[in-house]
């Protein structure tokens, strides 16, 4: 019997999970509200309150993390690896993301805190599914400016397990289907998984705006606001890509209150929250061309699956593509878990983590010359 901690930090909240093998001892999610979060303008201000978060509930669960087997969290913002599944979170992966993460996302956290909860104990740490894995089509990565090369970022672990869920369902493989999955959750990303690879997607700063992302942008308007918003470099990435979109228009970053608000007659929020759910379906409407529409089905998954309403305004938009299927909320908890015991059994490789981020060919290069994300 194996004993699994599974941590995996979003935007607005840290879910946490125990299991012995496949079995959920404990499961929950640790919100982190944004007024806290004003008071922590980069994510990794956020450690030490989201790491006593893991501990008061770990505490109360009488679960000791220096009694795992492993923890498993979910893939930061590290460097673009080759392959999905399990890399091990080494002194290289913590020193990139400590000094030079490659983006400003909470999913950093995941790791960090779990090092931090199993120190000294000698219980290894490793993640799964990274958002960074590079197996989209070469023409997806073109740009407009020749200097600037798109690679892809997207949520990976959720939809791939919600690919699998539902071709499970209609007795078919995840790995024979063509599929558009979106993951709404505090930010919002998609991508067209063909036959079990992402050949193509869409993060979070290049589709729709999300409860605190702002989306995409017209780049004219956004060198204006760039040009006259008096904020520095680190500055406005926080603010784009951690205090927009819901949480700037309307002051939340929770779509339940937004509803709620929607219901009182608010016609504001109405406007804003159809904004989000239109420029979802674009976005389907954007990657189903790809493969020349040739989509077995769209899925939302994520926190925001959960609301009909939303769901509901994406499907009138979108369902003429493909049918639409509906999996709310997550299974990255289970996801990292199954991952983990495979690795535990031998069933699966644990990758090497060995990337340095651009520039840097040392652990003592990044600790001396940290990056103005760091």
């Amino acid at each position: 019997m194996s004993r699994i901690l599974t941590i995996n930090c979003g935007s607005t909240s840290t879910k946490v999970a125990a299991f012995d093998d496949d079995v959920l001892l404990a499961k929950t999610s640790l919100d982190v509200p944004l007024a806290d979060l004003a008071t922590m303008p980069k994510v990794l201000d956020q450690t030490g309150y989201r790491t006593a978060q893991v501990r008061e509930f770990l505490a109360a669960h009488d679960l000791d993390p220096g009694t795992m087997d492993l923890v498993v969290a979910r893939a930061g913002t590290i460097q673009h690896v080759r392959h999905d599944g399990a890399y091990e979170v080494n002194d290289l992966m913590v020193a990139s993301l400590t000094h030079a993460p490659a983006a400003q996302h909470a999913s950093t956290l995941s790791c960090l805190i779990g090092r931090d909860l199993v120190e000294g104990t000698g219980v290894p740490v490793i993640v799964y599914d990274p958002t960074c894995v590079d197996s989209v089509d070469p023409i997806a990565k073109v740009t407009g400016v020749p200097g600037i090369v798109n690679l892809p970022v997207y949520h990976l672990l959720n939809p791939k397990a919600a690919g699998h869920t539902y071709a499970a369902s209609i007795g078919r493989s995840y790995a024979d289907l063509n599929l558009v999955i979106v993951h709404l959750g505090g930010g919002v990303t998609m991508a067209f998984h063909d036959h079990g690879r992402v050949a193509d997607w869409i993060y979070d700063d290049g589709g729709p705006m999300s409860p605190t992302r702002a989306g995409a942008i017209p780049t004219r308007l956004l060198a204006d606001f760039v040009h006259t918003s008096g904020m520095s470099h680190s500055e406005l990435r926080m603010f784009l890509a951690g205090r927009s979109g819901l949480a700037a228009h309307l002051g939340t970053n929770d779509v339940r209150e937004v509803e709620a608000r929607i219901a009182a007659g608010d016609a504001e929020a109405e406007l804003v929250y159809r904004a989000m759910a239109y420029g979802v379906a674009k976005g389907i409407g954007q990657l189903s061309v790809i493969r020349a529409g040739q989509v077995d089905q769209v899925i939302l998954t994520g926190g925001i699956a959960h609301s009909e309403m939303f769901t509901g305004w994406v499907r009138d938009l979108v369902s003429w593509i493909a049918g639409v299927t509906v999996l709310p909320g997550e299974q990255e908890a289970e996801a990292l878990a199954a991952g983990g015991l495979r690795v535990l059994r031998g069933e699966e490789d644990l990758h090497p983590y060995d990337v340095y981020p651009p520039g840097y060919s040392s652990i003592e290069e990044l600790v001396a010359r940290p990056t103005f994300l760091a």
